[in-house]
């Protein structure tokens, strides 16, 4: 056992000698505590390695400072994210976190991982566990908690507040988030399997998770849904194609998106594929960043159980199956033929705030089960967007002791809905 306050971690201390001792206390690996009471001030990243726990004490909060290099990353992340190696048996246990007014300073191409934003980050990770983990203070650009190219993970006993998302998993599949109390303007749980290339490392399958015992509390102003499920499905690459921000293609065994301006929703010929191996590269005027290795064409969630859900705040939608088709991303490339996002169950959702739609579905959608729940007032809406070449195989809603309007299930007819 280290005690990272014998390696001169402590409350008295400045933000850059607290980094610096705290890491050297982790370089140890085993098990480290952190015994004493106060405020912690953190400058700089704490990257875990391998075999690690990093436990906080009751009384102790830490609380972030601005790095005087100018660049602020993340608090707290893995050894291997920046290397793409992959981090095994990580335990972060029992960290209060105030982010201080401070946050990434880039997230895009000259963030040090496109994608990368958030104040606690596992980045090809597996067999983790963070528990008893608090972060307040959300700003505009950083999640809470974000977990991608990860297998094997449990986040539980979570409270996490303020402007950006609270979870944000990307691929990886066998996952727990248990007792989680979110108070979040965005979504409080993202499982996005897609996203705007500057909002996920990874495109991947999200697979065989367990969500329980959560709350979306309420608050006065939101945006976004309780829980989003995000899909997408692009093309190998091909000369001439046209591409905009958050595209997607495969070549040559390699997953690449593209990093440009996403306000201006514009168009770019492609005539030069995407060939490096790391980072981000420009190929005829195009900032294109490589993924991961793959050659996957497509990606979603699947497999997923959401139990004993409170829905507090006050939403247009508590649920959404997305498909994203803006200028910021568009996770349905023409011509492609996205796999359905399907066996999602949700059981015992207590709906305890005015919610016009329950369950919102404008992506392919297979199976979707619905169990012990009054949806009140609230809908289930199948519906098609209408967009070239996209087809909506049926989905399947299987109900099971729910209480509902007679009006409740709507499908739009592209979207086609079959009621078990």
């Amino acid at each position: 056992m280290v005690n990272a306050n014998e390696f001169g971690f402590l409350p008295e201390n400045d933000g850059d000698l607290n980094a610096k001792n705290l890491q050297k206390a982790v370089d140890m690996g085993g098990e480290i505590y952190v015994e004493r009471a106060g405020v912690y001030d953190l400058a700089e990243p704490i990257e875990l390695g391998d075999d690690t726990a990093l436990i906080f004490g009751a009384g102790i909060t830490v609380r972030r400072q601005p790095s005087k290099t100018g660049v602020n990353g993340n608090a707290f992340i893995n050894k291997g994210a920046f290397a793409r190696k992959v981090n095994r048996n990580i335990k972060l246990i029992g960290l209060k976190l105030v982010c201080n007014g401070v946050e990434s300073t880039g997230v895009g191409i000259k963030s040090r991982m496109v994608g990368l934003r958030a104040q606690v980050a596992f980045i090809y990770v597996e067999n983790l566990e963070v528990k008893d983990f608090e972060c307040t203070g959300l700003l505009q650009k950083d999640y809470g908690l974000q977990v991608c190219a990860f297998k094997n993970i449990r986040l539980e006993n979570l409270f996490i507040a303020g402007n950006k998302d609270g979870v944000h998993l990307g691929w990886g599949k066998d996952f727990v988030i248990r007792n989680g109390k979110f108070r979040t303007y965005d979504d409080p749980i993202a499982l996005n399997a897609y996203d705007y290339s500057v909002s996920n490392t990874h495109v991947g399958w999200i697979e065989n998770g367990l969500i329980e015992n959560c709350y979306d509390l309420a608050d006065d102003t939101t945006t976004g849904y309780f829980c989003r499920i995000l899909g997408g499905a692009w093309c190998a690459w091909h000369k001439g194609m046209l591409v905009h921000h958050s595209d997607t293609v495969t070549h040559n065994g390699r997953i690449y998106r593209v990093v440009m301006n996403p306000t201006d929703g514009k168009l770019y010929p492609s005539n030069t594929p995407p060939t490096h191996a790391d980072g981000v590269k420009e190929y005829d005027g195009i900032n294109w960043v490589m993924c991961r290795e793959g050659e996957d064409l497509d990606c979603g969630v699947r497999n997923v159980h959401l139990k004993n859900i409170y829905l507090e705040k006050k939403r247009n939608i508590g649920i959404s199956f997305d498909l994203n088709y803006d200028t910021y991303a568009r996770s349905y490339y023409v011509g492609c033929k996205p796999v359905p996002q399907t066996d999602v169950t949700f059981e015992n959702v207590h709906i305890q705030a005015d919610i016009s739609c329950f369950v919102r579905a404008n992506y392919p959608t297979g199976t979707v089960k619905i169990v012990n729940t009054d949806l009140k007032d609230a809908k289930v809406r199948f519906e098609g967007m209408e967009i070239e070449g996209l087809e909506y195989p049926e989905a399947t809603l299987i109900l099971e002791n729910v209480t509902r309007k007679e009006d409740s299930i709507f499908s739009d007819g592209k979207h086609k809905v079959k009621i078990k």
